[in-house]
């Protein structure tokens, strides 16, 4: 039988384990990870169950030493308190998976057998594996959400940061992909050099050369001195493409060259560059229907999408909703007089019962929103303005063209000055509605001082 090692400070789960498994496994237990570490070098058990807080010494720091020892044993880590950080970090430091307690003993059997394959795999092919020799530290900043959608996807973040591969990472709008592209950023051999963040959509044809590999002095009218770009700032980091699937074919084919040779020439230029970068892409379109669409190049995807991580839309992660509002509770409440610190389980129960087309980004706007309209210092239904997200973008595109079409068709001397004073006063009057004339809510709605507002309303008045 398969000798498996069960470590964990409780005494009723290290029986448990032998009652459940004891016919299928030749099962020794440890209290804690000193003694697993003691255990693994006298018994040589072929897969190790371990918690991960534990007295002592805890399960990450007992990994870390049993790997030391021998990188290619399998180690399961195990834990009451899931987090994406304590995930990501388990997963970097070569655990073979991640489970939460308390699991269904199907789950873990399941994953016990792909360790014994792995196992019998590891002694035909007599593979040798170097133990990490990185020792990362966890980072404060972290990915929100205990659901197993998102633990699955931070242990792939675990994964796939300590390689060089590139990472393409897709989700709808609003799902956090930065996020999880800073993630794997810090978890990586590359998180002391610079990370260099792109947003594609917001670069011009005519500048994405420029922008991404800089330009030589004189390469064109208004090019007084050379120009470093983007690619040559990072070298030796890590770059990150926000929506590259905006990018034109031909900033593709620029952007090809680099990711397949790692060289590049400044605009104006004619001596090829070397760069060496960590290169992380994100899209929230469906990248394989653009090739057959003939938009974006088969050959720059297949280069980009080596390892592919795919963020969930909070609809398919609802039990991770009450974490994420506690987060932006937290976050906005203590700027508030008086402070929220809450959101009742009304509030709650319908934010839990709402789409979220426009995903976290619109529930941190929700909760900013709200935090400024409440009274009472814990959120209640009244104080969650909800709306379709996709019809109310439509319509407010709609309107905006129709007023720009107007003013630069009605002989206005100062189309652009027009509209932005129309706009800004349609959000001054906003605001005001919406906290019953307070100015003190109104300019923390949006995003300015008290001062400021005052100005815009007297200037409006005028």
């Amino acid at each position: 039988m398969t000798k498996l090692l069960i470590v964990d400070d409780e005494k009723s789960v290290r029986y448990a384990f032998k009652r459940t498994f004891g016919d299928c496994y030749d099962i020794i237990t440890a209290e804690n990870g000193a003694r697993g570490l003691e255990e693994t070098t006298s018994a040589d058990p072929e897969i190790i169950l371990m918690d991960i807080r534990m007295p002592k010494m805890d399960g990450l720091t007992a990994l870390k030493k049993i790997h030391a020892l021998n990188p290619a044993l399998p180690v399961i880590m195990m834990t009451a308190y899931a987090d994406s950080a304590t995930a990501m970090a388990a997963m970097q430091e070569g655990a073979f998976d991640y489970i939460v307690k308390p699991f269904d003993n199907d789950d873990l059997r399941q994953v016990l057998e792909k360790a014994e394959a792995a196992v019998r795999i590891r002694g035909v092919l007599q593979c040798e594996c170097e133990p990490d020799a990185h020792d990362l530290p966890l980072v404060g900043e972290t990915i929100i959400g205990t659901s197993p959608v998102m633990l699955e996807v931070c242990k792939r973040i675990g994964q796939v940061a300590a390689s060089d591969l590139p990472v393409l990472i897709s989700g709808e709008t609003g799902v956090g992909k930065e996020l999880a592209a800073r993630a794997v950023y810090h978890y990586s051999g590359h998180h002391q050099r610079e990370l260099m963040v792109v947003n594609c959509a917001a670069l011009p044809d005519t500048l994405v050369e420029s922008e991404l590999f800089g330009y030589e002095s004189g390469a064109f009218t208004g090019a007084g001195k050379q120009r470093i770009g983007r690619f040559e700032q990072c070298d030796g980091g890590t770059i990150f493409l926000d929506e590259i699937g905006e990018l034109s074919l031909p900033a593709q084919a620029k952007i090809l060259r680099v990711v397949q040779e790692g060289t590049f020439e400044r605009l104006g230029g004619s001596r090829p560059l070397l760069t060496d970068v960590r290169l992380i892409a994100a899209t929230n379109r469906n990248l394989a229907a653009m090739v057959r669409d003939g938009a974006f190049r088969h050959d720059l995807l297949h280069r980009i999408n080596v390892f592919d991580l795919h963020i969930p839309p909070l609809r398919e992660r609802p039990s991770d909703l009450p974490q994420l509002a506690a987060y932006f509770i937290r976050r906005f409440g203590s700027r508030i007089s008086p402070p929220v610190t809450g959101i009742s389980a009304e509030a709650l129960d319908l934010l839990a019962n709402y789409n979220w087309p426009g995903n976290i980004r619109q529930l941190e706007n929700v909760i900013r929103r709200a935090t400024v309209l409440c009274r009472s210092g814990v959120i209640d239904v009244a104080d969650c303005l909800l709306e379709d997200h996709e019809s109310a973008a439509n319509d407010f595109s709609t309107a905006v063209n129709q007023r720009i079409n107007e003013l630069m068709n009605g002989g206005e001397s100062r189309p652009y000055q027009q509209l932005l004073t129309e706009m800004e006063t349609l959000m001054i009057d906003k605001a005001l509605s919406l906290t019953k004339g307070n100015q003190v809510r109104a300019a923390e709605l949006l995003g300015i001082n008290r001062i400021t507002l005052r100005k815009k309303m007297s200037m409006i008045k005028k």
